[in-house]
């Protein structure tokens, strides 16, 4: 239900500061496992482009080591949501193909166009589009998830934050290792290598891998065979649902021809086959019904309930329809094919007085798709065609000199290409002479430069104080463009396919941040810090090609963020404790934000008022000195979310009694507006919080080793929806990971036994109205709410694996 953001509750912060904090942080561990670990170790992030203690770093950063994605078989961004609390991520059909919020503050699944206000950077290349949440993680060093505002380290400007991943590097002996491992929920077999070594004199190389399949844990009611309205019939996609083949391959090289110059190269290559977003689909019902909504007077199929219960109905589009010009439908069946490659170039120069760095990346996807959001009765589906194409350039020069004062100069260039087009068969009709069944069919796609440059000085005002501060300079330029192409003649006045829309979108931005830190001791860290960060605007290449459709509606501007945080870091009792805790304040103008009308199945681009969001979070972990090879841990974070002074779209079928009484439109006699001011942006949950141990002990003289997990995170309720209708709110729920080893001396083998989720939470990430089920009579005195399709994040798994080095 919707409620309004109160004001920082004492009570939850009294909570939050009692139970300690979020997810299993990264402390280093005893890579060998056979001396005792008596305190917390130092660790090394990266999260100011260059190497770090955590706990002398003056940002607001969760760095999760490879340790503890090896500890629950991690593998997909979306697991990773649960080991940071305030992050909420899952796939999504169409526009990014993606969900991500951090603190409340992400880009809707549905835009295309959007650049991600929280986005991915991968071994040092920007990426931003949102379909990286498809690459699978494997031979990773670590995962820093920096949160807020991001303007001056890592070369494009975002404003929610960034996961930054990076993955291991060449050694310098001969080094290889394997594993495999079965998952029973969804059938599953994977499977992971490594090779690094020298390759000749000052030539060091790395070559991992993943490959996995599984049946998918998910259940399909649907029947063996249904009658499509017109007569057609469609066939089950079979019994189960979710399912992958997954292959990931890396190649790293090291390169160092003089003492001073290094060249790291990194090549990554990706191929994801699944049966697409819509695969993880289950029906929500509009409030009072028991039975699916008809759609079009198309009655409903029995084998659909309205439950998040891990069962929903898919079925394929009939194969006459599928065949006839629409395309990448190929035999109707639903599926997303997702292919990706990256290469990064990473060059370093050093001087007596100064660093120089460059980053050179080139990062390309395509993925095609078939998706279906309505089940096997009524055909709602649609095709994409999603071709990204990025280079992109950073030069950075840093000093090091001898005096208090340096200071970190460069500049960053990358022109990306996008297509994205759009194929959608949506209302059940016979063919009448036409050349296809759908009820629309575009082109769209835009061509982007990003430019900018950064200036970051640090004057060490004594041992103990340090005064940073820069800006970044970003330049944005977007041409875009939407082509109609024609649909069946049913559609032909709704939807002609004559329409061409262009555009031409240019923006600047000065993005400072000033951080002043203070060190009392080696161990304890205090920071303060003002920081601003952008996102710039476009053209919503993802508009209805309507004869409404102008350059004018399609347009959106730029989103900004800026506030403060203030953060302490410190390690206790001879180190046997390590306590972070950051606060922050931040106020995001012209939030980029898109709708969905499930009645003229279009998609509206716009800039909300104002979001802020104010929380504090905090993390530790306790080496207990009383009790050998134990570690507590715990992490938290409370987000006070509340938009401020913006009037946005109602949601289907929301009457003036309801909300929807605001922008008044002559035209059609309703009203299309509500008053968002007040309310919790979607996403954001207002507490999260996740408690764990481990336990380590030998059990034999030979030096095997046991290690006992166990970790419990909760997430608050949230709404799903982004026109906040106020049933669509995931409940608060609480997921249970363990997991139990054995490990030889040196890691030789490992046997672990892995369950996530344990306790088989179905949550669900993001939700859209169906098209044409409900949905009627928005901002009249009478409305019918529309059903949803709901996206679900992964069931329990339990998974059982085998590792090995040599």
């Amino acid at each position: 239900m919707l409620r309004k953001a109160g004001l920082w509750s004492r009570s939850a912060i009294a909570t939050l500061l009692v139970s300690g904090a979020v997810a299993p942080v990264a402390f280093a561990q005893d890579a060998q496992g056979q001396d005792a670990v008596t305190n917390v170790q130092d660790v090394v992030v990266q999260a100011r482009r260059r190497s770090e203690r955590l706990i002398d770093v003056p940002v607001a950063i969760t760095a999760v080591s490879a340790e503890t994605l090896d500890t629950y078989s991690v593998s997909r961004v979306s697991d990773m949501a649960t080991l940071v609390p305030s992050l909420v991520a899952g796939k999504a059909a169409s526009g990014s193909s993606a969900s991500i919020f951090l603190r409340g503050v992400g880009s809707t699944a549905l835009s295309a166009g959007f650049d991600q206000s929280v986005s991915f950077v991968i071994d040092g290349l920007p990426m931003s589009r949102g379909r990286e949440i498809s690459l699978p993680q494997f031979d990773i060093q670590n995962v820093e998830v920096l949160k807020g505002p991001q303007a001056l380290y890592y070369g494009k400007n975002t404003t929610g934050g960034l996961i930054a991943v990076s993955s291991n590097n060449p050694t310098d002996h001969f080094e290889a290792g394997a594993k495999a491992g079965y998952g029973f929920e969804a059938e599953e077999w994977y499977g992971e290598a490594y090779v690094s070594g020298p390759i000749a004199e000052n030539l060091r190389g790395r070559l991992a891998g993943r490959i996995s399949s599984s049946e998918g844990a998910f259940e399909n009611t649907a029947a063996p065979v249904y009658l499509n309205p017109t007569g057609e019939n469609r066939y089950s996609t079979g019994d189960r649902r979710g399912g992958a083949d997954t292959l990931g391959l890396r190649l790293s090289l090291d390169w160092d021809p003089a003492s001073n110059v290094s060249f790291r190269l990194k090549a990554g290559l990706t191929e994801v086959e699944d049966g697409g977003p819509t695969d993880l689909v289950e029906r929500i019902c509009a409030p009072g019904q028991t039975t699916p909504m008809p759609a079009n007077g198309v009655p409903p199929s029995p084998n659909a309930d309205c439950r998040v219960d891990g069962r929903s109905d898919s079925s394929t589009i009939p194969v006459e329809i599928a065949n006839q010009n629409y395309r990448w439908a190929r035999d109707g069946k639903p599926y997303a094919d997702f292919g990706s490659e990256y290469v990064v170039l990473n060059s370093t120069f050093e001087a007596d007085r100064f660093d120089v760095n460059a980053i050179t990346g080139y990062y390309h996807f395509e993925q095609t798709d078939l998706n279906n959001v309505s089940g096997e009765a009524y055909p709602a589906s649609f095709t994409q065609l999603a071709d990204f194409t990025q280079l992109s350039q950073e030069i950075r020069l840093e000093t090091k000199l001898d005096g208090p004062f340096n200071f970190t100069v460069g500049g960053f260039i990358s022109r990306g290409e996008f297509d994205f087009h759009t194929d959608a068969y949506i209302v059940p009709v016979p063919l009448m002479g036409s050349q296809n069944y759908l009820a629309f069919s575009r082109d769209n796609g835009f061509t982007q430069e990003s430019q900018s440059l950064f200036l970051q000085g640090t004057w060490a005002i004594s041992e103990q104080w340090e005064l940073s501060g820069g800006a970044r300079q970003s330049w944005e330029s977007r041409s875009s463009y939407q082509q109609g192409r024609e649909p069946h003649i049913a559609f032909a006045a709704a939807y002609p396919g004559t329409i061409r829309l262009t555009d031409n979108y240019e923006d600047d931005n000065l993005s400072p941040e000033v951080t002043l830190r203070y060190k009392p001791s080696r161990d304890t860290t205090a920071y303060v810090a003002y920081k601003q960060g952008f996102k710039g605007g476009g053209f919503n290449i993802s508009q209805a090609l309507s004869p409404l459709a102008s350059v004018e509606l399609g347009r959106f501007g730029a989103e900004t963020a800026e506030g403060f945080e203030a953060g302490w870091r410190t390690l206790l009792f001879d180190r046997a404790l390590a306590f972070n805790i950051t606060a922050y304040s931040y106020e995001y103008s012209d939030l980029q934000v898109q709708y969905f009308d499930p009645v003229t199945v279009s998609l509206t681009a716009g800039n909300a008022g104002e979001l802020q969001t104010r929380g504090i979070e905090a993390d530790f972990q306790w080496m207990v000195p009383s009790v050998e090879g134990l570690t507590v841990r715990g992490a938290a974070a409370y987000n006070d979310a509340q938009y401020k002074d913006y009037i946005g779209q109602c949601y289907g079928g929301q009457t003036v009694a309801q909300g929807c009484n605001l922008m008044f439109d002559e035209a059609t006699g309703a009203y299309n507006g509500q008053d968002y001011d007040g309310l919790t942006p979607p996403k954001a949950p207002e507490f999260a919080g996740r408690l764990g141990a481990t336990y380590e002990r030998a059990i034999s003289s030979s030096g095997i080793r046991l290690r006992l997990n166990g970790d419990v995170a909760y997430t608050s309720e949230y709404n799903y929806t982004d026109a906040l209708r106020p049933d669509a709110v995931q409940d608060a729920y609480t997921k249970l990971d363990l997991s139990v080893s054995l490990s030889a001396p040196d890691d030789r083998w490992t046997v672990a036994l892995i369950g996530r989720n344990l306790t088989d939470e179905l949550v669900v990430t993001a939700a859209n109205e169906i098209p044409f089920a409900g949905g009627t009579g928005a901002g009249t005195p009478e409305g019918v709410w529309a059903d949803m399709s709901a996206f679900i994040d992964n069931p329990r798994e339990i998974f059982l694996e085998f590792a090995w080095r040599f």
